[in-house]
């Protein structure tokens, strides 16, 4: 950190952190902007004529005896949108259509109740609650249930103790870093560090 900080101050270095940093944060703002427009538009495209239809179709009788003509809706759904299909999706619809029985149902059902959230959260859409899913039996059974909530607890209190642990670590060497620079510097280190931290909240809050 020492040796950053005294390039950096370092008038011999014909190197200006200021326009440097502003450079830097230009070009990473604009690849992230290029990726997530990208990203979000596949998502929704995906959402309106792939995810959302199948769910809607499917949630009377999730995890059901088939239905065999909401069944072969279903499957022509898939058919008809299988650009934004992928190999997990494809491989469902092919076992369901040649042979259409519970278990290759429940696959199915199992594909799309888990993508209809994940669509949902992308696109900063409210999920369905425990309480709604359970009421209405969207489980594949009281044990799945259980399961379910244990591996979410498990898994969110491991990514909140990473999360803060890697936090520390980098307001220690933040903390390291802004002590070896100089005032302009430092200015631009915490509007950077702001940034950054924002964007942290956020995506932490769109995951959970």
């Amino acid at each position: 950190m020492e040796l950053i900080g005294q390039f950096i101050n370092n008038p011999q270095a014909n190197f200006d952190p200021l326009n440097f940093i502003g450079i830097l944060a230009t070009v990473v703002v604009s690849i992230y902007i290029f990726r997530s427009e990208t990203s979000i538009s596949f998502t929704k495209e995906r959402h309106e004529k792939l995810i959302f239809p199948l769910f809607d179709i499917l949630e009377p009788i999730l995890y059901q005896n088939p239905d065999p003509e909401i069944l072969s809706k279903a499957l022509d759904i898939i058919e008809t949108n299988k650009s934004l299909a992928d190999g997990n999706l494809l491989s469902v619809h092919y076992y369901c259509k040649v042979n259409p029985n519970t278990e290759n149902f429940n696959s199915l059902c199992s594909y799309i109740d888990k993508a209809f959230d994940k669509s949902c959260r992308k696109l900063q859409l409210k999920t369905r609650t425990l309480e709604y899913r359970l009421n209405r039996n969207q489980y594949k059974s009281k044990f799945f249930f259980v399961f379910y909530l244990i591996i979410k607890t498990i898994i969110f209190a491991i990514t909140l103790f990473a999360a803060l642990f890697i936090l520390a670590i980098l307001i220690a060497l933040g903390k390291l870093f802004y002590n070896s620079v100089n005032e302009t510097t430092q200015i631009i280190f915490t509007l950077l560090g702001s940034v950054c931290f924002l964007g942290l909240f956020k995506i932490f809050e769109k995951n959970f």
